[in-house]
């Protein structure tokens, strides 16, 4: 009579990122451990050039799978086509255009007929596998993710364990009584460490154990490949080097004391997305001139600092890039874009601030009902709400788009903030539109808002 088995093992895998010989390496480490199951969390397509090969592998192995985001965009490619070559970073975007172009009819089948989301339960638990989160399937989990963030998902989840893949951070916490357990990326693992991450679950019906894993592969088949395949020589340092590209560009500025400050190459790179764009170049420097005018005035008031003021500098430099792809809720467009691009020169949490500092000059007021706003902690939150109170005050400056408002000055007591306005013409719809954009200015000051023109006109 065959012994009873006591606990079950699940093989966790997410990221492929279009990485064979990664795969390979993992699924041969697993099959020495008794596996009852593999089970894939996305984003089998990416940087390296073996999407059709590690699609054909996990049927093989018959891998329970869900869709990822990257996949998502692959298959969309074809009708972004032309936006996203104004939007996205030549690299990003190559990569896209390269794998719509070699995917095949079988593989897009699989893709598209693979869920966002789907339920398993071993020995007990029900198990909730997600892409990114319960919530949205690009929202980024990470070992630094706000207690407050888990336990709201953990309430969303009506599950025992939440398995997410997306940001390529291997951790397991458990927040009250529901586990979050990421097993990195198989095949473009973060953090410096190149070889290939994954996890092995073990279910029992008194306890979960969660066994990350490091693998080394075949690293110089994968180069080959890049190169055979006529793709970006930077992704060959993403693999070898364990880092994403933005990683890579950060390396890149700050060894050498020759090379642009990084204020200067952060500027440098977030006007290189507006003008992807086709930014409106007037209109969106006055803007920005304005907003860092009063953020200024305002220091004794806000007392935030120099990194502060440079992040409202770049999200009023991004606010209206949504325009690229059309007038609707161009707000929030210009939030995708800022987050998307990978290019952006910023870390995690410095970039949603400026994405969500762009997004909120316009329309609705922040939210814990907007995921990327309820990923920050309380003090990030409130700085995002100070600046963007400016950044919506200096848009409605230049209501009309004629640079009509010269300067601006402040005048704070406890209870208000008069904006003192030099403007070289009658500036009515200026004044009018700032007011009636300074909820959120009133809200993070604490103070009503006040605006006057020097010279009475308007």
């Amino acid at each position: 009579m065959a012994r009873k088995t006591r606990s079950t093992k699940i093989a966790l895998l997410s990221d492929i990122h279009g990485n064979l010989p990664a795969l390979e390496a993992v699924l041969e480490d697993a099959a020495q451990e008794g596996i009852a199951e593999i089970w894939n969390l996305g984003d089998m397509l990416g940087y390296a050039p073996f999407p059709n090969e590690v699609l054909r592998r996990l049927r093989e192995v018959e891998a329970v799978s869900i869709v990822g985001n990257y996949d998502r965009k692959v298959l969309d490619f074809a009708c972004k086509a032309d936006a996203w070559k104004r939007t996205k970073p030549p690299a990003k975007y190559i990569a896209f255009q390269w794998n719509d172009a070699h995917l095949e009819g079988k593989s897009r089948h699989l893709l598209r007929s693979l869920p966002e989301q789907m339920r398993r339960n071993v020995k007990g638990f029900d198990v909730l596998m997600v892409h990114g989160s319960p919530a949205s399937i690009d929202e980024l989990i990470g070992s630094t993710t706000p207690r407050q963030r888990l336990a709201a998902l953990a309430r969303a989840a009506h599950a025992d364990v939440v398995v997410c893949g997306h940001s390529h951070d291997p951790f397991a916490r458990r927040i009250g009584e529901v586990w979050f357990v990421n097993p990195g990326s198989v095949g473009r693992p973060e953090g410096g460490d190149w070889r290939a991450s994954y996890a092995i679950l073990e279910f029992s019906k008194e306890d979960l154990n969660v066994d990350h894993r490091r693998i080394a592969y075949d690293i110089n088949r994968v180069a080959r490949a890049v190169h055979a395949a006529g793709l970006p020589r930077e992704f060959v340092d993403v693999f070898r080097k364990g880092k994403s590209l933005d990683q890579l560009r950060g390396d890149s500025g700050s060894s050498d004391a020759r090379r642009p400050r990084r204020a200067d190459t952060e500027l440098q790179t977030v006007l290189a997305l507006a003008q992807r764009c086709r930014y409106e170049r007037a209109h969106t420097h006055q803007v920005t001139r304005l907003a860092l005018m009063i953020f200024d005035a305002l220091k004794e008031v806000h007392r935030m600092g120099v990194r502060d003021r440079s992040l409202l500098h770049y999200a009023a430099l991004l606010h209206d890039i949504g325009w690229a792809e059309g007038p609707q809720g161009h707000h929030k467009a210009s939030m995708r874009l800022i987050l998307s691009d990978s290019g952006m020169p910023f870390g995690r949490a410095e970039r949603q601030m400026v994405a969500l500092i762009a997004r909120y000059h316009r329309k609705a007021l922040p939210s814990e009902r907007h995921e990327h706003y309820r990923n920050l902690g309380e003090s990030e939150q409130r700085r995002v709400c100070a600046l963007a109170g400016i950044l919506r005050v200096a848009d409605g400056l230049d209501r009309s788009h004629n640079s009509i408002v010269r300067g601006v000055q402040c005048r704070v007591s406890d209870r208000r903030i008069v904006l003192v306005c030099d403007v070289r013409e009658t500036a009515q719809a200026e004044l009018q539109s700032a007011a009636e954009k300074a909820d959120l200015f009133r809200e993070a000051f604490g103070r009503s808002l006040v605006l006057k023109t020097a010279s009475g006109r308007g």
